[in-house]
């Protein structure tokens, strides 16, 4: 898509987006009361939260007295599963409605599939974000309710025939009083207790109904304010848009349109074109640097593909250049069989030469080998710097024999040669392998075949040719 398009595109995408803000701030209202219908779900569950503490009370006064009076000891363990729940000791049902232990006194009511995780009732009433004195009556709402709990468990001591010993425990064994116990749990002194468990309840109710209702007025105060903000930044984003929109038609896109047209001249290879581009800002500066860049981008071309070539120092292939050219001939030889053979050569004592005369004079070292070495080659020769002072030559269709020909002939030329240093002439000398390819070889092997004839001649003395 050309910038043109996307301008008119843009303006049109703008016009719609405009709108669209519109309809979005039209259900802004509905958005705040998605929120306040989260506020009343909120709510809802605070009130099943304290719900919750006064059903398992009325449970637990439900549970005691059928037990009392029936003697099922089914009733006891229903209620001693009812306040492992509410301490958090056994898991909860998941789904755990006020009507849970009227419609579900069955043995299987605990099976895994119908079992949440423990989690005391406290520890839910504290995740609902309740304030502290709120907190604090849904608090006392419970110790009351475990206070209670006392009486139904003298109860059911009754029940076994086991009385107070005076010191908060039953365990004086006597005959089991059921009257006495059912006449526990149906007293006045009971009821009352009942009724102390119920008022922190309601007053907890009257609490959380209040406070969200401040929440809420709180809520709608804001909502006005941010509804105005949001107004008022549409407004101020429209004209900021507009003048936008006029400033980079004429100072950018235009500018850019002549200078993409001027970029693709010089990149198909038109160095002579120039742009014209005039303006006063970034744009105008891009234009005088794409000029400048085309003066040069045909010199660093010419540059960068001579360096990926050529080592820096002697002027010759470097190891990448060489490297290549031998697979290339290794696959043209294996190809068509014809022969081809490598030469290696190091520079004798050249660390000598560095520690002796310094590093330049061990450059001036490497520059005289590779001036004399490179007269000794054929023209489909080629020589390359495959290392700091080691070398190699292609021989194309040469065998061995001609190869040892050629070494010997560079040898020669390097230990004829000489360096002035200190108006003394300095003898270099140099080590050779060689070497021909064999069926099995590939540019690794045939290198170190290479390499180790080098190393023989090193070995038997240096200033000589070997072959392997």
């Amino acid at each position: 898509m050309n910038i043109s398009t996307g301008n008119k595109i843009g303006f049109l995408c703008f016009i719609v987006i405009l709108s669209m803000w519109g309809y979005v701030f039209f259900h802004i209202i509905g958005i705040f009361d998605l929120q306040a219908i989260k506020d009343e779900k909120h709510h809802i569950y605070s009130l099943t939260i304290a719900n919750e503490l006064r059903q398992s009370s009325d449970d637990l006064t439900r549970m005691a007295r059928t037990y009392v009076v029936t003697g099922d000891e089914i009733y006891k363990e229903y209620y001693f599963d009812i306040i492992a729940i509410r301490n958090g000791d056994s898991p909860r049902p998941k789904k755990y409605p006020p009507t849970y232990w009227y419609t579900s006194l069955t043995p299987e009511r605990f099976t895994s599939d119908k079992l949440g995780i423990q989690v005391p009732l406290k520890t839910l009433m504290g995740n609902m974000g309740f304030t502290e004195s709120e907190l604090l009556l849904l608090q006392q709402s419970q110790n009351r309710s475990d206070n209670l709990m006392s009486i139904e468990k003298q109860a059911f001591a009754l029940m076994k025939g086991l009385y107070n010993d005076g010191k908060g425990t039953f365990t004086l064994k006597g005959e089991p009083d059921r009257a006495f116990a059912v006449k526990l749990l149906f007293s006045p002194q009971y009821q009352q207790e009942k009724i102390a468990i119920m008022q922190p309840i309601q007053k907890f109710i009257d609490a959380v109904e209040t406070r969200l209702i401040v929440e809420a007025d709180e809520f709608n105060i804001k909502q006005k304010k941010y509804l105005w903000y949001v107004i008022l930044l549409l407004v101020i984003s429209t004209l900021m848009a507009l003048i936008i929109t006029f400033y980079v038609r004429n100072k950018i896109v235009l500018p850019i349109f002549s200078l993409v047209h001027d970029a693709q001249n010089i990149a198909e290879g038109n160095y002579q074109a120039r742009s014209k581009v005039i303006v006063k800002n970034e744009i105008g500066s891009l234009s005088k640097n794409l000029n400048k860049m085309a003066n040069h981008i045909e010199q660093d071309i010419n540059k960068l593909k001579k360096m990926a070539t050529t080592d820096e120092l002697v002027g010759i292939a470097n190891r990448r250049a060489f490297m290549k050219s031998l697979q290339l001939e290794l696959e043209r030889s294996h190809r068509y069989q014809f022969p081809l053979c490598l030469l290696m050569l190091d520079v004798d004592y050249f660390k000598v030469f560095n520690d002796t005369y310094g590093h330049s004079v061990g450059d001036e070292v490497l520059k005289i080998i590779c001036n004399v070495s490179q007269l000794a080659l054929r023209e489909n020769d080629l020589m390359g710097r495959i290392g700091g002072e080691e070398f190699a030559f292609i021989l194309p269709a040469t065998n061995i024999d001609f190869a040892l020909i050629v070494a010997e002939r560079i040898r020669a030329a390097v230990d004829n040669a000489f360096l002035i240093i200190d108006n003394k002439k300095v003898k270099i000398t140099v080590s050779m392998g060689a070497t021909q390819l064999t069926k099995p070889d590939d540019v690794g092997l045939f290198l170190k075949r290479a390499d180790v004839a080098m190393y023989k001649s090193k070995d038997n003395g240096r200033n000589q040719t070997s072959f392997i």
